[in-house]
């Protein structure tokens, strides 16, 4: 008989409820926010990420919608906020979006690919699901 933690490491190998991380470009300290702020407002430079998660009022309804339907847990981590076990050589380029198996990480999608999602919740779940695939 399968203890739970073996039963949740099968679960996680075959890809169902895998940890999906998502790393955004900016500080979740107060700072780090209003020199978000500043360059959203006068530089016009943006977090893609930042931009697909959340809108003028938090986070939007479609991202937690997403994320209530998904077979996946998803982590919306700030650069402050990443844990010393992911491998510093997949977040060299931010934002981004990691998965997590077991003890792996695996580069899923890089900040070019969440640019061209140009904010549209549908367009990353149709790319995620693509790079989540075996063959993607």
């Amino acid at each position: 008989m399968l203890t739970f933690n073996q039963f949740n490491q099968i679960i996680l190998f075959i890809g169902l409820n895998m940890k999906i991380i998502c790393i955004y470009n900016a500080s979740s300290t107060w700072v780090g926010e209003l020199n978000y702020l500043y360059k959203k407002l006068f530089e016009n430079k943006s977090c893609s990420l930042c931009d697909l998660s959340h809108g003028m009022t938090g986070i939007k309804k479609e991202w937690k919608e997403m994320e209530s339907i998904s077979d996946h847990e998803y982590s919306l981590l700030h650069i402050n906020e990443v844990p010393a076990n992911i491998p510093h050589n997949l977040i060299k380029k931010l934002p981004c979006v990691l998965k997590q198996d077991i003890e792996n990480f695996e580069l899923l999608i890089r900040p070019e690919e969440l640019q061209i999602c140009n904010g549209s919740i549908e367009s990353f779940k149709i790319l995620l699901e693509k790079k989540i695939k075996p063959d993607g």
